[in-house]
C-alpha cells in the first residue's frame, strides 16, 4: 500500500480531501503514480485484495478443478464432490450451466485510488477461445463503478457439442460524503448457449480402426444431425440445445444513524471526519427476468416412420414430438426487502444483528400455457461477529416462508471459527437444516416435465461441516456429513421420483502442500465420499495433485510449472438429459477414467502473466500411431476430449 494512503478504523479507503493538508506547494510524491485497489463482497464489509498467484490456473478459468464438463468447454458441467441444492424458496431448477454464468453473490464492489484494468484472452485448440474484460475506478472518493463482461466460444471436440456464453455485470457502492447513507447497484446479463448431441452413438467408435474416427468430430451423435464444425468466434449457432437467457436488477441501499468521530492525522495535523452506525434501515430491491429454452432446428418430419424423430421418442421418451420442437419456461422475479440492522459496538462493523422481511412477485410462462402468478412471504434474521481480535467468527443465519408458492420453507445455520492459536491453527464448525420446496422444474406444470402430476413433499436436509486449517504444516482438513430426505431427483430423461426414505452422504478430505526442496512443491488434495442411497452417485475417491517448479527469479519474473494430475474412482456418472439439461441417475454404464494429466508453464512479470498448458496428455495411444484417442468419460456416452493445448494472457493496467 503506499505511504499517503490511509484507512480509517473501518477499513474504509480515505479520499484525498481527507489525507491532505493545506499545503499547496507540497513535492510531488513518486506513490501519487501507484495504486492501491481492494474489494469486498456487496453483502460483506471484509476487506480482500486481487490475486496475484500464478500456481493455480481455474483461479482464472471459468471452471473450478472439481467440475467434469461434456465434450466442450461451455457444455454442461457438474461437480465431482457433492455440493447440494440448499437454499429455499423459489428456484427454476436449471443449473447444468451456471459455471458459465455471472450472478450478484460473486459481485465485488472495489475501492481504487487510480482507474483498474484487466483484460484476459485464452485460446485453446479447435479454435476455443475466451475474452474477460474488466474495468473500475472510483469517480469519487465514496463511489466506484466497475464493468465485467465475459465471452466463451467454443466449437466442440465432437459433433453438436458447441458452445457460446456471454455475461456481462455493471457494478457501483455509493455512499455520501458523511456515510450516512449507501448502497450499491448490479445489472447482470447472461446468454448461455450449449448444443446437445445426446452422446455419441457407440463407444465402439472411440476404439475403432477406421482412420476417420481418429478426428473425433466425425463420430455420429443421437441428436443435432450432420453438422458442419464452425470456426467463426462471434457466430456461433446453436441448432439443437439449450439456451438460457437471464438479466438481474439488484438495488440494496441503508440509511444509517450512529455517532460521528474524527482521527487526526499526525503528518499533517489534519483531522478526518469518521461516522461508526449504530442502527440501519436497509432496503432490497431486485428485479429477475429468467428464460429457459431448448429447440432442435434439426427436426423437421415428425411422422412415425422418421428415424429422428423415433430417437426422441424410443431412447428419450418424449412423448409429444412436434415439427417446431420447441420448449420453454420463463420466469419473471420481483422481489422487495426491508431490513433492520443493530451494530452494538461502533467500531465493530463486522458485529450485528439484523431482521427483516420480504415479498415476491412471481410470472411463469409455459409453452401453451397462460401465463400464472405467485408470491412469496417471508421473513428472516441475522446475527454476525467477528470480533476485533479476529479471534473469532460467529455467523447465523435463518429465514422462513411464511405463506405462498414455497410455504414452509425454511433454512436455519450457525457456523463458528475460532483462532486456536499461531501453532494450533484455525477451526470451524457449521450447522445447516433447511426444508425446501423441489424446484420448479420437477413441477407438471414445467414444459419440461412429461409425467403425470405428482405430489411432491417438500426436501429436508442437514449438513453438519468441520474445516481445520494448521498453517504452520499448510495441511487444511475438512469434513461434512449430509443427511436428507424426500430427495427429489431425475430417474430418466422426462421423469422423476422422490426418495422418501433417509439417505446420508459422507464427505471427507484433506489439503496439503508438501515442500520437496527449495522450488519444488507438492499441492496434494484428497477427497473420500460415500452415500445411502442408489438415488445419488458419487465418485469414492476423488484427487487432484500438482508438482510444481516455482519461486521469484530474477526480481521480477514469478514462475510456476510442473505436472497436474487428477484422478477419481470409477463409479456410475449421471447421465444427462439433453432437452432439460437436468442429470439423470443412472445405475447401469460405470465410467471408469484414466488419471487427467496436463503440463503447464505459468509465469507473471509485473502485471503481465501468461498461462501455457498441454492438458489430457493420458489420451496418448501408440497402438494406433501416436495419437491421442484414448478418451476419458464425463458421462456414458460422452467424451472428453483428447489432447488440447491453452494459452492464456492476463494483463492489469493502471490508467
Amino acid at each position: 500500500m503506499p505511504k499517503n494512503m490511509r484507512m480509517d478504523s473501518q477499513g474504509r479507503m480515505m479520499g484525498p480531501n481527507q489525507m491532505k493538508g493545506g499545503d499547496s506547494l507540497k513535492q510531488r510524491n513518486n506513490n501519487e503514480d501507484s495504486i492501491t485497489i481492494f474489494y469486498r463482497m456487496f453483502d460483506s464489509s471484509r476487506i480482500r485484495f486481487i490475486d496475484s498467484s500464478v500456481g493455480e490456473f481455474t483461479n482464472r478459468f471459468p471452471l473450478p478443478n472439481d467440475h467434469l464438463y461434456l465434450g466442450a468447454l461451455g457444455a454442461a458441467s457438474r461437480s465431482l464432490i457433492f455440493s447440494p441444492n440448499l437454499r429455499p424458496g423459489f428456484d427454476p431448477g436449471f443449473h447444468a450451466l451456471d459455471a458459465f454464468a455471472f450472478g450478484v453473490a460473486g459481485t465485488r464492489i472495489f475501492q481504487t485510488t487510480r482507474p483498474y484494468s484487466e483484460l484476459d484472452y485464452i485460446l485453446g485448440s479447435r479454435s476455443e477461445q475466451t475474452i474477460k474484460l474488466l474495468h473500475t475506478q472510483n469517480l469519487s472518493p465514496t463511489w466506484n463503478a466497475a464493468f465485467e463482461y465475459r465471452f466463451l466460444n467454443s466449437p466442440g471436440n465432437f459433433k453438436n457439442a458447441n458452445a457460446s456464453h456471454s455475461s456481462m455485470r455493471l457494478s457501483s457502492g455509493f455512499s455520501t460524503r458523511n456515510r450516512r447513507y449507501s448502497g450499491n447497484i448490479i445489472y447482470i446479463g447472461n446468454r448461455n448457449r450449449a448444443a446437445q448431441n445426446g452422446g455419441i452413438l457407440s463407444d465402439t467408435f472411440l476404439t475403432s480402426r477406421n482412420t476417420a474416427f481418429n478426428t473425433r468430430f466425425n463420430i455420429p451423435t443421437w441428436l443435432g444431425g450432420d453438422g458442419d464444425f464452425g470456426t467463426n468466434f462471434f457466430a456461433t449457432n446453436v441448432k439443437t440445445g439449450l439456451e438460457y437467457k437471464k438479466q438481474q436488477i439488484f438495488f440494496r441501499h441503508q440509511y444509517d444513524f450512529g455517532q460521528k468521530d474524527s482521527l487526526l492525522n499526525k503528518e499533517d495535523s489534519s483531522y478526518t471526519k469518521l461516522f461508526y452506525p449504530r442502527f440501519r434501515l436497509q432496503h432490497t430491491m431486485s428485479y429477475t427476468s429468467h428464460q429457459y429454452g431448448y429447440k432442435d432446428d434439426a427436426l423437421i418430419d415428425t411422422s412415425a416412420s422418421n428415424e429422428y424423430a423415433n430417437v426422441y421418442r424410443n431412447r428419450f421418451g418424449v412423448a409429444k414430438v412436434d415439427s417446431l420442437f420447441r420448449r420453454s419456461d420463463r420466469w419473471k422475479d420481483f422481489t422487495n426487502e426491508a431490513a433492520i440492522l443493530l451494530y452494538p459496538q461502533k467500531t465493530n462493523q463486522d458485529q450485528f444483528l439484523k431482521m427483516g422481511a420480504g415479498y415476491q412477485m412471481l410470472k411463469g410462462s409455459f409453452d401453451s400455457i397462460t401465463e400464472r402468478s405467485f408470491n412469496n412471504l417471508y421473513v428472516l434474521a441475522e446475527y454476525r461477529n467477528r470480533t476485533k481480535n479476529k479471534k473469532w467468527d460467529i455467523n447465523a443465519y435463518g429465514r422462513l416462508y411464511l405463506s405462498g408458492l414455497n410455504a414452509g420453507d425454511y433454512t436455519a445455520s450457525v457456523s463458528l471459527q475460532t483462532q486456536l492459536g499461531k501453532k494450533a491453527g484455525i477451526l470451524q464448525l457449521g450447522f445447516q437444516n433447511t426444508n425446501r420446496t423441489p424446484s420448479f422444474v420437477f413441477d407438471e406444470r414445467s414444459d419440461f416435465v412429461n409425467q403425470s402430476p405428482a405430489d411432491l413433499k417438500q426436501e429436508n436436509w442437514t449438513r453438519i461441516s468441520g474445516n481445520y486449517y494448521l498453517p504452520k504444516i499448510g495441511l487444511r482438513l475438512l469434513g461434512n456429513y449430509y443427511v436428507v430426505t424426500n430427495y427429489a431427483y431425475w430417474d430418466s430423461y422426462t421423469t422423476f421420483k422422490q426418495e422418501a426414505t433417509l439417505t446420508s452422504v459422507l464427505h471427507v478430505g484433506a489439503e496439503k502442500r508438501f515442500k520437496l526442496s527449495k522450488h519444488w512443491n507438492w499441492y496434494a488434495e484428497l477427497h473420500v465420499q460415500g452415500e445411502t442411497s442408489e438415488a445419488i452417485n458419487l465418485p469414492p475417491v476423488y484427487t487432484q495433485n500438482r508438482i510444481a517448479y516455482e519461486g521469484n527469479f530474477y526480481k521480477n519474473l514469478n514462475l510456476s510449472t510442473g505436472i497436474e494430475v487428477r484422478y477419481f474412482l470409477p463409479f456410475t456418472a449421471d447421465d444427462i438429459s439433453p432437452f432439460n439439461g437436468q442429470w439423470v441417475v443412472q445405475d447401469t454404464t460405470k465410467i471408469t477414467n484414466r488419471p487427467d494429466i496436463s503440463a503447464y508453464l505459468h509465469f507473471r512479470i509485473r502485471s503481465f502473466r501468461l498461462f501455457t498448458r498441454l492438458e489430457n496428455l493420458n489420451t496418448i495411444d501408440f497402438s494406433r500411431g501416436f495419437a491421442f484417442l484414448n478418451n476419458n468419460h464425463a458421462a456414458p456416452l460422452q467424451p472428453t476430449p483428447g489432447l488440447f493445448f491453452r494459452f492464456g494472457i492476463y494483463w492489469s493496467f493502471v490508467n
